[in-house]
């Protein structure tokens, strides 16, 4: 991929596709937002995720109750491979059983509470490769002011809720579909 304002960026190409819909008049707010969505899911490796959540989650839902969950949390965490979104669901998880909820609710919340922070920080990381790319003449001041207030809208319009579905279920192509151009020769604009 050679256009796009990070075309010079160390960034995925979902993420050079998204940076493109940033600055294109023909990709509607909604069509940034997926896009968005997609390139989160998409940074994410179901493998390792997956099993860890689904162990959580198992952990969460016995019947006993462990005399000292945090402990057992933190084992579950310690035998699956380290990743920033599994360390910040760690974080947000024992923060939540040290305040003694059920350990159903403290790993929802701890779900509900990583995908905020993660989609802060995405928007964040992002705005930054505007900035970039304006420094390094890939955007030009109009594109940049264009290109941050639609990545603001874009992601004040994600909903948690979403990601969290699928991370919990795995489906790393929750949001392709949506993603692809229609392509057929009767498709045309929705009415």
């Amino acid at each position: 991929m050679t256009d796009g304002p990070f075309r010079n960026a160390a960034l995925s190409g979902r993420w050079k596709r998204y940076g493109q819909d940033l600055i294109s008049d023909a990709a509607s707010p909604e069509e940034r937002t997926t896009q968005a969505c997609h390139g989160m899911i998409g940074d994410v490796d179901m493998k390792a995720f997956s099993p860890l959540f689904d162990d959580l989650k198992g952990h969460a839902g016995r019947d006993q109750m462990d005399l000292d969950p945090v402990n057992v949390i933190e084992a579950v965490f310690d035998s699956h491979s380290p990743s920033p979104l599994a360390d910040t669901l760690q974080r947000h998880l024992i923060a939540n059983l040290r305040e003694r909820l059920p350990p159903e609710r403290a790993l929802d919340q701890a779900l509900a509470a990583m995908a905020q922070q993660w989609i802060d920080t995405t928007k964040n990381r992002l705005d930054e490769e505007c900035i970039r790319a304006r420094d390094l003449g890939d955007m030009s001041g109009d594109e940049y002011r264009k290109g941050i207030e639609r990545n603001r809208e874009t992601f004040s319009a994600i909903r948690a809720d979403d990601l969290c579905n699928a991370l919990a279920t795995g489906n790393k192509r929750a949001f392709r579909q949506a993603t692809e151009k229609k392509a057929g020769v009767d498709e045309g604009p929705d009415e």
